[in-house]
């Protein structure tokens, strides 16, 4: 059975996968971010944000156009390949 840890991790690589990222070094520490502030069912939401946030987060639209233009988004998690 997979930790908490490593469903979080799997579903950002995932998501990585999907918009064409790569995953930054961070990754272990932003996951038990998630974790300890959201709990692995909310793991998209940012835990650089309020959490009641809903503009930001994995696969939004507005950390989507910060990696674009920037290319990295906010807590360094994705980054533009």
């Amino acid at each position: 059975m997979e930790t908490e840890l490593e469903i979080v991790v799997a579903n950002i690589i995932e998501c990585a996968k999907e918009n064409n990222y790569e995953v930054g070094e961070n990754v272990m520490r932003i996951a038990r971010a998630k974790i300890k502030f959201f709990g692995v069912d909310n793991w998209k939401k940012c835990p650089c944000y309020p959490p009641n946030d809903t503009e930001h987060g994995c696969g939004t639209k507005a950390c989507a156009e910060q990696i674009e233009n920037d290319g990295v988004c906010h807590c360094s998690l994705y980054r533009r390949k």
